[in-house]
């Protein structure tokens, strides 16, 4: 089994969801460039992806598969 890009789940849950950059940011209380240091990121950890999971509205093993 591989490794799941969180990067890559991130923006496709961006996308899914349409929400901006500029957004996310704001919702997380972090500046633009953070976000985009989270959408570039191959891996983090388990709690960070559990807090995106449930930011997009979605399991934990849905938001992962969108990295595949």
């Amino acid at each position: 089994m591989g490794k799941t890009n969180i990067g890559k789940c991130i923006r496709v849950a961006q996308e899914m969801r349409d929400i901006s950059t500029s957004k996310m940011a704001r919702d997380f209380g972090v500046v633009r460039q953070q976000v985009h240091r989270w959408r570039n990121a191959e891996d983090m950890r388990v709690h960070k992806a559990e807090e995106f999971a449930n930011y997009f509205d979605m399991d934990r093993n849905a938001f992962l598969s969108l990295g595949d």
